[in-house]
């Protein structure tokens, strides 16, 4: 073979290198289907919340299913970034039906503290992998669901002060400014 297409062979070899462990690989690859089901929790509860009224909670509940397809996009970006192969998953039905909005906060607060545990077994693979990319990758994300714990569990301790409706709603409403 002529020297100057070994040359190009042996570059074409470190530009298709992954970056990233299988493991990890596979860590983002499953995080990318779970940020796509939380969005589409969110949008089924923002649904169920317009059909019922809740003119705040909805646009709060849409707001973050379109947040979560942002989370998404991030990790494909990251998983581009680093040159491993990613996946375009596809998730099943979500619950569409809903008791109260008391039910719908303790939902989503359950289902975020879930999203946390996710990036934290990220994280922990990371760190086990001496993979500090990811490992600060997942930090961002582990940062965010402080936040999103510390929201749901603020908007439950305000519904236990007995708080009207419409106060309620006016909750969320402040929470999207």
């Amino acid at each position: 073979m002529p020297k100057h297409l070994q040359l190009f062979e042996k570059f074409a070899d470190i530009e298709n290198k992954s970056r990233l462990s299988d493991k990890i690989t596979k860590l983002l690859n499953t995080q990318i289907k779970n940020e796509l089901e939380s969005s589409q929790i969110y949008r089924a509860i923002s649904c169920w919340l317009d059909d019922k009224g809740w003119i705040g909670a909805q646009k709060y509940f849409w707001k973050n299913a379109v947040e979560e397809l942002t989370h998404m996009d991030k990790i494909y970006e990251f998983l581009f970034d680093r040159n491993v192969k990613s996946v375009v998953p596809s998730v099943g039905e979500v619950e569409k039906e809903f008791k109260d909005i008391r039910e719908i906060v303790e939902i989503s607060l359950d289902h975020e503290m879930k999203i946390t545990s996710d990036w934290e077994n990220i994280s922990e693979a990371a760190i086990s992998e001496a993979d500090n990319t990811t490992y600060e990758f997942s930090q961002w994300f582990l940062k965010e669901q402080v936040e999103e714990e510390k929201r749901f569990r603020d908007i439950l301790f305000k519904m236990n002060l007995e708080m009207p409706p419409y106060e309620i709603d006016e909750l969320f409403e402040e929470l999207i400014k």
